[in-house]
C-alpha cells in the first residue's frame, strides 16, 4: 500500500485497525493526536481526506511512523508488539521523573515475579 494508492478509505480503514489495534477508543487516539473525536470518525469513515500532518499526529499518537503507517509490510500484530505499545503510549505524556519511577515499579514487580 504505497501513499499514492491509499485513498480516503483504506487510510481510515487503516487508521481504526492500529486504533483497535492499540485498544484505545475514538475519544482516547482523537485527544492524543490532537484532533476531534468527530473529525477522527469522519476520517475513519473515509469521509474525510486527513492531511499529512493530521496523518502524522495519528501515527505520533499511535507510536509508529509515517514510513510504517504507508507500508507495504504489515506492521507486527504479536501480543507483545501490541503490548509494548501501549505501554509506550501511556507512559508518553509523562515526565522523565515519572517514567522513572514506573520503571522502578516494573523492575520490583518483575523481580517478585521472579521468586
Amino acid at each position: 500500500m504505497v501513499m499514492g494508492n491509499m485513498n480516503n478509505y483504506s487510510i481510515g480503514k487503516r487508521v481504526k485497525k492500529l486504533r483497535l489495534e492499540n485498544s484505545l477508543s475514538q475519544e482516547q487516539l482523537a485527544l492524543h493526536a490532537e484532533i476531534t473525536t468527530a473529525y477522527l470518525g469522519q476520517i475513519e469513515r473515509g469521509e474525510k481526506n486527513p492531511t499529512v500532518v493530521t496523518v502524522g499526529k495519528i501515527c505520533n499518537a499511535l507510536n509508529i511512523s509515517l514510513s510504517d503507517f504507508f507500508s507495504d509490510q504489515k506492521l507486527s500484530n504479536t501480543d507483545e508488539d501490541t503490548t509494548s505499545r501501549q505501554i509506550s503510549f501511556l507512559l508518553k505524556d509523562l515526565s522523565p521523573a515519572e517514567k522513572q519511577e514506573i520503571l522502578q515499579i516494573i523492575k520490583h514487580a518483575v523481580n517478585l515475579k521472579r521468586l
